[in-house]
């Protein structure tokens, strides 16, 4: 499964109501790649390491992130430098399939 493959399969599910867009390769992915560095700071093993956003969500400030690594990664970024300990919020997975389950779960969490 492809991210595009993703993202078309749970659009045409929902419809609507899905609320995630594809990020092009371009200067607004690097936009959100820096904001996400500023957040997570150098500490932080996400730093150093090549990332790539792949889609944002139109509701929130959740981004959707490849590492070099192949793990995804979604960050609520905060777009505040003064971050507290555990900030941003973020959740690692594995594959594609497991990004699909947890967007899907927050769609259908949103309809209750």
């Amino acid at each position: 499964m492809t991210a595009e493959e993703l993202f078309y399969d749970l659009s045409n599910k929902y419809g609507e109501d899905f609320n995630w867009d594809m990020l092009p390769f371009s200067l607004s992915n690097g936009a959100f790649v820096e904001e996400l560095k500023n957040e997570i700071g150098k500490r932080h093993p996400l730093y150093h390491k090549r990332v790539w956003a792949v889609a944002k969500c139109e509701t929130n400030d959740d981004v959707l992130f490849v590492t070099e690594d192949g793990i995804y990664y979604i960050f609520h970024l905060t777009y505040s430098k003064q971050n507290l300990e555990g900030f941003p919020k973020f959740e690692r997975f594995a594959d594609l399939y497991a990004v699909k389950g947890f967007i899907e779960q927050a769609l259908i969490a949103g309809y209750t």
